[in-house]
């Protein structure tokens, strides 16, 4: 946010768009609020990223670019084999702790989306000892 805006006093800072005066009580919460009322949604900074977004894209390199731009994106055979090794990892430590749990607590919801996608989410709960 700071790059929005000017500390110009302990308790007051100032947007650099378009000089409006917010007070400032040590976080950020004032400054994203009226960034995203009344600057965010300007069509320069707007990307539109969908959940098939190619990593070759030009937008999305330049929105990864403006979060960080040391970062180099992987390639998408390179994600896909750093996501199916993550997952296989954390799956073995989950069933590692599993075996030594006495009771669990299972809880589910479903619901819809305004697509009318189904979901189904369950959660394991247990006391792990160390």
């Amino acid at each position: 946010m700071w790059e929005h805006f000017e500390l110009i006093s302990p308790n007051k800072v100032q947007c650099l768009h378009c000089s409006m005066q917010l007070v400032y009580n040590n976080n950020t919460s004032s400054m994203l609020r009226h960034y995203s009322a009344k600057h965010e949604n300007k069509q320069e900074n707007t990307v539109h990223v969908d959940r098939k977004q190619d990593l070759d894209d030009p937008g999305f390199k330049e929105f990864v670019g403006k979060l960080d731009p040391t970062y180099t994106l992987p390639s998408r055979q390179a994600l896909k084999k750093m996501v199916g090794e993550k997952y296989e990892e954390e799956k073995a430590k989950a069933k590692a702790q599993l075996q030594s749990v006495e009771a669990v607590s299972l809880t589910s919801d479903m619901w819809t989306s305004t697509n009318m996608d189904a979901y189904l989410a369950v959660t394991c709960h247990c006391v792990l000892t160390f």
